[in-house]
């Protein structure tokens, strides 16, 4: 059986408030990149259930009805790819403007932690060697921005797409939204 562990989030959101906070408007452009990545996402499926519906309705006689049909379908296809790149373009400046806010909210606490280790007493230098220090200095602080640059807007933004798919799959059916939102309930309960 599955032990739940419970971690105290407060010291951590603190932590990261911290060095999130001089860069306050770069990290409102990466929120919005996002957002509109996520709502381009889920824009998608609509033009290709669009294509499929436009698709499957029966021609009415004559060649300027099928022609009509034929635009509506390379209409809704050449918006489909047109959502499809910008939201790729979307998704590549938002990694990068992510991956510039980590390096430099983790060169912050870098200089943070190597001026607290330079006013520490020798005795504490004597009992560290250098390339230890370095080591925690660098390499932890490498691994709290792979942290913080990945796995936190992964699940921010996988968060946010779920509950864009639940509210877009109880405007096709309640039925179907009352269900997802059970078993995805349910899951987070775990």
């Amino acid at each position: 059986m599955l032990q739940k562990i419970n971690l105290p989030i407060k010291p951590y959101w603190d932590l990261l408030a911290n060095y999130l906070k001089p860069q306050k408007k770069t990290v409102l452009w990466l929120a919005l990149l996002l957002l509109v990545s996520i709502g381009l996402q889920l824009a998608n499926p609509q033009i290709v259930k669009y294509f499929i519906d436009t698709a499957s309705e029966p021609v009415s006689s004559g060649t300027a009805a099928f022609q009509q049909g034929l635009n509506n379908l390379l209409g809704a296809a050449a918006l489909f790819m047109g959502v499809a790149i910008v939201r790729q373009v979307i998704a590549l400046t938002a990694v990068y403007v992510g991956e510039n806010v980590a390096w430099t909210a983790t060169n912050a606490l870098r200089a943070d932690l190597a001026l607290h280790c330079l006013r520490l007493d020798m005795a504490f230098h004597k009992q560290h060697k250098p390339g230890e220090l370095i080591e925690r200095v660098d390499g932890d602080v490498n691994k709290l921005a792979n942290f913080f640059s990945q796995l936190f807007i992964q699940l921010t933004s996988n968060v946010l797409l779920l509950v864009g798919v639940i509210v877009l799959l109880w405007l096709v059916d309640w039925r179907v939204g009352v269900s997802i939102t059970a078993v995805s309930l349910s899951a987070c309960w775990r």
